[in-house]
């Protein structure tokens, strides 16, 4: 930072604004904190690279652009963030008329830079999130680091664009549970508005037909908070069918049984409306969501952790869910995104080496692998589990049921059929060793197979030979797994889940704090070089998540080494 700031102050100016802009970039490109001033630039590297492609000029020379990013700063609460991260005071400073006038060369292309990368930052957490997931939870998160291309394409673009926030707002399609969620965090940011008013005096609960002049006040407060009776009343004083309907949908909204009656329950939320709780909630589930949709196509699986529910999506829409069991808080379930390539009928089971310790003779029910040969032995010590590799072999007591599905990832989690089909009827599912089990494992494979030669008479008979059989996926299909203590419905309406894993505390923290730097990933000098220290998360199942050395559920877990993304042939239909 201090290297910045000499050279901002020392080399001559006149004549040489593009020099001195080099000369200043090449500084805070080989920063470990870059700074301007003390202001914190996200990534020193990428600035340098962004500049270069202009020419190393001055970016910010036109007040319309100024305005134009000003604006979008100060409606990013709309996304869930404080307009303080993209460095809302400089922006305003800098869009006042004049402003410039009486500053120095040195002091203008200081203030380029801060722009610059405001115009970073907002580009950046838009898209991807403010924060780097890794660096939040690595056990528990997964993302690879930000493309520096991708970010400077849409630096360029809005910078080149007639409209900026235009450009923007169409760079991305956001998913309809992340837009449901925005409108949700619109309908809370509204009870502001009754804030500071006087409490609706206490009493008998209202409900139609009760009259007064705590009638009148309510109708009042619901209009504040935008719940504006469907027909102006002819006596203000009446609960009428158009004001129960404004006070169920205020209770919809905030969560409460929509029954029209204003009791103890509903008379507490509308005195005291804003609960910050639950506003920051809602704030860091929409970060979170952000982490991983960039490029999302239409169709696409959903895994709802904390709901303990699945979704496939089709076509930007839910064609089907079912009820899923998750990890439990002991052996949680992780949050990334990866492709599913195959299904698996009638898989095979790697008895997870926690396991195998207590094992001695096996059934036939089980074969015994040299670890060392990789042949079938018969008569060893299962219990040996240096030496040996156990598998279960299919059939209808294979702890993964009669289907698998595949999408690897260095967690060695997916989707799978359980034998224990009494727990879907529990009410919280936080019950398997970090794999998804399905409770209609069936329709989904029939679903994703997708054509007649895979119907579900096809599928049964399959899985009825008890032979293993890999089918792979026409096309590769996105696989989704998010950990969202809030969501809402279509409405707006949120609902919000128990933090099963415990993970939105450290979240919180975070999201309140400035980001000094982010990963990102640069073309040269290799595609894995990152903008800082912080480990890229490998294709390896020895990292962080589920290993082959933990307990299973009480199905068990197949929990080997994740296959190869390779896509299976004909020759593959077959697993001994």
């Amino acid at each position: 930072m201090r290297l910045v700031t000499l050279l901002l102050t020392l080399v001559p100016l006149s004549g040489y604004p593009n020099v001195l802009l080099t000369r200043s970039l090449d500084a805070v490109s080989d920063a470990a904190t870059p700074a301007i001033d003390g202001v914190p630039l996200l990534s020193g590297r990428l600035l340098a690279d962004f500049y270069a492609q202009r020419g190393n000029e001055p970016v910010w020379t036109d007040p319309g652009r100024i305005a134009a990013l000003l604006e979008l700063v100060e409606a990013s609460t709309a996304e869930g963030f404080a307009p303080a991260d993209f460095h809302v005071e400089i922006l305003r400073s800098a869009a006042k008329a004049g402003s410039a006038d009486a500053q120095s060369d040195a002091e203008r292309l200081a203030l380029d830079l801060k722009l610059s990368d405001a115009l970073l930052r907002y580009v950046h957490h838009t898209r991807f999130g403010k924060l780097d997931p890794v660096a939040v939870d690595r056990k528990w998160n997964d993302r690879a680091p930000v493309p520096s291309e991708l970010l400077i394409a849409d630096m360029q673009g809005a910078l080149d664009a007639p409209d900026m926030g235009r450009f923007l707002a169409a760079r991305m399609d956001s998913p309809f549970w992340y837009e449901d969620l925005k409108k949700a965090l619109a309908g809370l940011s509204t009870m502001a508005d009754l804030q500071g008013l006087a409490p609706l005096p206490a009493g008998p609960s209202l409900a139609k037909g009760s009259r007064g002049a705590r009638v009148a006040l309510l109708r009042e407060r619901l209009q504040l908070a935008g719940h504006a009776d469907a027909a102006p009343p002819q006596d203000l004083e009446v609960f009428d069918d158009s004001l129960a309907a404004a006070v169920m949908e205020f209770q919809r909204k905030v969560g409460l049984a929509p029954d029209g009656v204003v009791g103890p329950r509903t008379l507490a939320t509308i005195n005291n409306p804003l609960d910050q709780r639950s506003v920051q909630q809602v704030r860091i589930n929409l970060e979170r969501m952000r982490w991983l949709f960039n490029d999302l196509p239409k169709d696409y699986i959903f895994v709802d952790i904390a709901d303990y529910i699945g979704y496939l999506v089709r076509g930007g829409e839910v064609a089907w869910s079912t009820r899923v069991i998750v990890g439990s808080e002991k052996d949680q379930t992780p949050m990334f995104r990866d492709s599913m390539d195959h299904v698996v009928f009638n898989p095979t089971w790697t008895v997870p080496v926690s396991i195998q310790k207590k094992m001695g003779n096996v059934s036939a029910k089980y074969t015994l692998v040299d670890r060392r040969t990789g042949r079938k032995v018969s008569g060893g010590n299962a219990g040996d589990y240096k030496r040996y590799r156990v598998v279960q072999k299919p059939g209808p007591g294979n702890a993964l049921g009669r289907v698998k599905f595949m999408f690897p990832n260095r967690h060695a989690v997916y989707l799978h059929d359980t034998s224990s089909r009494g727990l879907f009827s529990r009410s919280s599912r936080a019950l398997s060793h970090g794999c998804v089990r399905v409770q209609n494992p069936y329709k989904l494979a029939e679903l994703l197979l997708g054509d007649k030669s895979w119907d579900r008479s096809k599928i049964e008979r399959v899985v009825g030979n008890n032979q293993t059989r890999y089918v792979n996926l026409e096309e590769e299909l996105p696989v989704l797994l998010y950990y969202l203590t809030a969501r809402a419905n279509q409405q707006g309406t949120v609902s919000f889940r128990r933090d099963i894993y415990g993970r939105d505390a450290a979240l919180k923290d975070a999201f309140a704090e400035p980001v000094l730097r982010t990963r990102i990933a640069f073309p040269e000098p290799s595609p894995i070089a990152v903008d800082d220290a912080t480990p890229r998360p490998t294709g390896d199942a020895k990292g962080d998540g589920p290993q082959q050395d933990q307990d299973p559920d009480d199905e068990g877990l197949d929990v080997q080494p994740p296959q190869s993304s390779v896509r299976l042939t004909q020759a593959d239909a077959m697993e001994n």
